[in-house]
């Protein structure tokens, strides 16, 4: 049967093999809690090993051929920017940390801005499943608190926020966090500029300066825009980190400070203000009219 079907995979387990058959009674007159038998058997070359090598199959059993448990095919994640030797490198261990891969690649150059390092990382299956389910529920709401679907993430990849200065301080800690399949690490050169965007009079890149605070590089914009939304302004680092931007919150070469602006006010609606004038005043007549009778 397994020459029938090509043989046998690389990852194939010849440790545990597995078939399971249907039990069939025909003169049975109770019922059995037992509704199938498993036979589990090792193999070689494709042949059954032990006492049980002249096994037959028998009509509807179902083999099942497991895979190996250490059989992993090459997961390759990718490492540009500031470092010696940029390019793809393979995972070696399950739970190998982003400073082993640092160090794999040579360590980093003396350009590199390790605060602004950032990592992309690709979707699993259930990611993606959980993602679709969140667009279906977005389309499928209405209504002033419906989900904007421009804002919600629709792209393969997403961001980790990474902190590779604290992560190749203390290997193995929280910070240095375990990289898994197709991961892209990327770690920029010296930056030293800070981005203001969003609804401020002239949005504008200026030159970071240690000391200044945020309403400091929100004047160097020209101030706020007439809808600015000051409470919700936040702050984007370079390494995917996201912050509320306060008074004393820190700001770093390469980060953006963004301004949202307010909702737009809705213009006035004549024709809902007629219809309750007109249902106050029919409930006025009503009252009335009710007094009247009562007098």
């Amino acid at each position: 049967l397994i020459l029938t079907a090509g043989g046998l995979l690389e990852g194939a387990s010849y440790a545990k093999v597995d078939v399971s058959r249907r039990i069939v009674d025909p003169m049975s007159v109770t019922s059995d809690a037992q509704i199938a038998r498993t036979y589990t058997f090792s193999l070689k070359d494709g042949l059954l090993l032990g006492d049980d090598n002249e096994f037959v199959l028998q009509p509807y059993d179902i083999v099942e051929v497991r895979r190996s448990p250490n059989y992993v095919p090459q997961q390759f994640i990718e490492i540009a920017g500031e470092v010696t030797f940029a390019g793809g490198y393979v995972l070696q261990e399950r739970n190998e940390r982003i400073s082993s891969f640092i160090k794999r690649a040579g360590g980093l150059t003396p350009e590199a801005y390790v605060r602004g390092a950032n990592l992309m990382r690709k979707m699993t299956e259930e990611e993606k499943a959980a993602r679709d389910e969140t667009l279906r529920l977005a389309r499928g709401s209405a209504g002033e608190d419906s989900i904007s679907i421009g804002k919600l993430q629709v792209s393969d990849y997403y961001s980790v926020g990474i902190d590779l200065e604290k992560a190749l301080a203390n290997p193995g800690s929280d910070d240095d966090i375990v990289l898994r399949a197709d991961d892209r690490l990327f770690v920029p050169e010296q930056i030293s500029t800070v981005k203001i965007s969003g609804d401020v009079m002239v949005p504008n890149t200026v030159t970071y300066k240690p000391g200044l605070k945020v309403k400091d590089y929100i004047n160097l914009a020209g101030g706020y825009g007439d809808r600015a939304n000051k409470k919700r302004a936040f702050i984007v680092y370079m390494n995917g980190m996201v912050a509320r931007a306060k008074k004393n919150t820190p700001i770093e070469p390469g980060c953006q400070i963004i301004i949202p602006s307010k909702p737009d006010k809705q213009a006035f609606d004549w024709t809902k203000a007629l219809a309750i004038a007109s249902t106050l005043g029919s409930l006025g007549t009503m009252s009335a009219a009710v007094a009247t009778m009562f007098k």
